[in-house]
């Protein structure tokens, strides 16, 4: 079983101080004052860059935007053979799931 003075013994003599006094001034800074965090400006840890290549989109795509060229404009309005007597619309009395 491994304890905590164990664990303190294998970093830095036994000196704990040592192992956890880098990390606190990197996230609370060099001096007392405002804590620097992870991902503010000033802080010296960096966040992830988005890589953003060519064909993505930068804003989202609502509704009413073509998302490919000659599809239709949203993907609720209907193409094809879909008209009041189209065989595809169930309100048609032509249609095998016509209640009519």
């Amino acid at each position: 079983m491994c304890t905590l003075s164990n664990l303190i013994g294998r970093f830095g003599g036994g000196n704990l101080v040592a192992i956890v006094r880098p990390t606190l001034k990197a996230l609370f800074g060099r001096t007392a004052g405002a804590p620097t965090f992870p991902l503010s400006p000033l802080s010296p840890f960096k966040s992830p860059v988005l890589p953003l290549g060519p064909g993505l989109p930068v804003r989202p795509i609502g509704p009413g935007k073509p998302t490919l060229p000659g599809w239709p404009i949203s993907p609720f309005v209907p193409f094809g053979p879909m008209g009041p007597m189209s065989p595809f619309n169930p309100l048609c009395p032509c249609s095998p799931s016509s209640p009519f």
